[in-house]
């Protein structure tokens, strides 16, 4: 049978189908009769189309025929895709997708952290990749940009500690049986695309600032699949919203996690996040209200737009600050330091920080994030690289010197 060629302007072409088709012609005649209808309504006589009409009532049997098999074929179609095979080649299918990041490209600034990233996606071995920072420092971004593009990444937010039923749903696969499958062909997969940053499957984590349950299975799943099955490995990236939040990440120790750190701009990278938003001229004035936090220069530009000012925005910041100053005062650090004579001596040596041993104590990094994340009081931050306690900004310190005159 050949193929369907629309007839000439003007011209009816009438469909003449067999009593008796095999299966191998079923769809070329029903392809061909859809094609052949616009062609017989084209006659604005209604000739044509009346023609039409009367060859399909010809051959009423033969599309009825056909009709049932297409049901037949549809619920084949509905009965794979339900079974487990089915289920697995969906789920890779969509994993295979080259990874499409939430913000477009030209809206994105380019910073070192992202090609830090790649470089650590491209060379991944074994263990865990934890993506740290302050609140609203660019983690999400920086590392979705770092994936722009690569195969082989499933994305799950932690949300509760059920997370991991909720992203078997998500990619349809009913359990941890169907999803270690579909990572293993994954990687298989891989194999046929070898500009491809990586070669291993990826499970992207994202942690909000809100979430308290479903740490540690976060941990022990980093440690089972990215470190101990190393023939198939899938190279787990934890994004934590928070400095805090990602202190509570243990894949086994700091020798079976690889931290990386994204830090508030640079002067130059705050000039050029600024002239995205058409405020290159004010950059001054944008850092002397937010700082450098990328989260708070995107507010600032949002309020100015909603006419809240410079000044007002700044004086709200300045409120946040003193809130989480003194909520980091009363904490318990250690059973001899308290929150406020951990902020006396980090003032102290401003702004240089302080390890975590001092004075003869050792105050315990992931007991005061712990605190910090329940008590909501981020004014404090521990560097994971560079093992010191920070002050959160700026803002921060200034707030802390207010309230430790005012014993």
């Amino acid at each position: 049978m050949g193929a369907f060629v629309p007839p000439p302007q003007g011209k009816a072409v009438a469909v003449r189908c067999p009593p008796r088709l095999g299966a191998r012609g079923i769809g070329h005649v029903v392809g061909s009769c859809i094609m052949a209808a616009p062609a017989y309504a084209s006659d604005t006589s209604g000739r044509d189309f009346q023609q039409f009409v009367d060859d399909v009532g010809r051959n009423r049997d033969f599309f009825i025929s056909v009709a049932s098999a297409a049901f037949a074929f549809g619920q084949l179609v509905a009965a794979f895709k339900a079974s487990p095979e089915g289920k697995i080649q969906d789920a890779l299918a969509k994993t295979m997708e080259p990874f499409e990041p939430s913000r477009p490209q030209d809206e994105v600034i380019q910073r070192p952290v992202m090609e830090t990233l790649r470089q650590r996606i491209a060379s991944w071995q074994q263990h865990a990749t934890i993506i740290g920072g302050r609140y609203q420092s660019g983690k999400s971004v920086a590392t979705e940009e770092a994936l722009r593009g690569v195969r082989g990444v499933v994305r799950c937010t932690i949300e509760s500690s059920d997370w991991k039923r909720m992203m078997f749903e998500e990619l349809k696969v009913e359990d941890g049986g169907l999803f270690t499958e579909v990572m293993r062909r994954a990687r298989e997969k891989l194999k046929d695309f070898p500009d491809n940053l990586t070669k291993f499957p990826i499970l992207l984590l994202e942690v909000p600032r809100t979430t308290t349950e479903g740490i540690n299975l976060i941990s022990s799943t980093a440690k089972d699949v990215a470190t101990d099955k190393i023939g198939s490995a899938i190279h787990v990236i934890v994004s934590a919203s928070s400095a805090a939040v990602a202190l509570a990440f243990d894949a086994g120790g700091t020798e079976r996690q690889e931290d990386i750190w994204v830090g508030d701009l640079t002067e130059e990278e705050a000039k050029e996040f600024l002239a995205l938003h058409g405020h290159e001229n004010k950059w001054e004035d944008f850092v002397d209200a937010c700082g450098f936090r990328i989260g708070n220069l995107a507010k600032a530009c949002e309020n100015l737009k909603k006419g809240m000012s410079l000044d007002n925005t700044k004086q709200e910041y300045q409120r946040l600050a003193t809130v989480e100053v003194v909520g980091f005062l009363e904490l318990q650090a250690h059973p001899k330091v308290t929150g406020r004579e951990m902020l006396q001596e980090l003032l102290k040596v401003y702004p240089e920080g302080i390890p975590e041993v001092s004075n003869g104590i050792r105050i315990l990094p992931r007991e005061v994030a712990a605190l910090i994340r329940n008590k909501s009081c981020h004014a404090v931050y521990f560097h994971p690289i560079k093992k010191r306690f920070f002050f959160a900004s700026k803002l921060h310190k200034e707030a802390a010197e207010a309230q430790l005159a005012n014993p």
